[in-house]
């Protein structure tokens, strides 16, 4: 997990931008699929262009400029399975960590269809939305 004040630190990506729009485009396409399935195949097409990414595990536990103590962060990231790491190339780091997330929300819905679940699974398109356009916006990236 990156931490959101390391996205200001983050510089424009460059060398990689081509192979991010083209990522960005296919999340889009997925979130705009009606079929669970279809999206569930455009996303893993996404993460196999991505590719696996480079990533350094930090062992530091980070202080969340809140009143937690560092014990009771370690207590939440080791519940969530979460680690904190440092990427060479941030941007793809990110764009994985929201393709995974969205991958495993397409498989719970595979699982399980009703319509109260269609309901949630629209509102999570909503946020997953949002952090295209945050994307978007932090790397300067522009979408077709």
């Amino acid at each position: 997990m990156l931490r959101p004040e390391y996205l200001l630190r983050i510089p424009k990506v460059s060398e990689s931008k081509d192979k991010l729009c083209t990522v960005l485009n296919l999340l889009q396409q997925a979130l705009d699929e009606t079929s669970h399935q279809s999206a569930l195949s455009t996303v893993n097409q996404a993460l196999e262009i991505l590719g696996p990414v480079e990533v350094i595990e930090s062992e530091e536990i980070l202080s969340t400029n809140t009143s937690l103590k560092p014990w009771e962060v370690d207590d939440y990231d080791q519940f969530f399975a979460l680690k904190h790491v440092h990427a060479k190339v941030p941007a793809e780091c990110l764009l994985t960590s929201i393709l995974i997330a969205y991958r495993a929300l397409l498989e719970l819905s595979c699982c399980n269809s009703s319509n109260s679940e269609e309901v949630e699974i629209d509102a999570q398109k909503v946020g997953f939305r949002s952090c295209i356009n945050l994307f978007h916006k932090t790397f300067d990236i522009g979408l077709e």
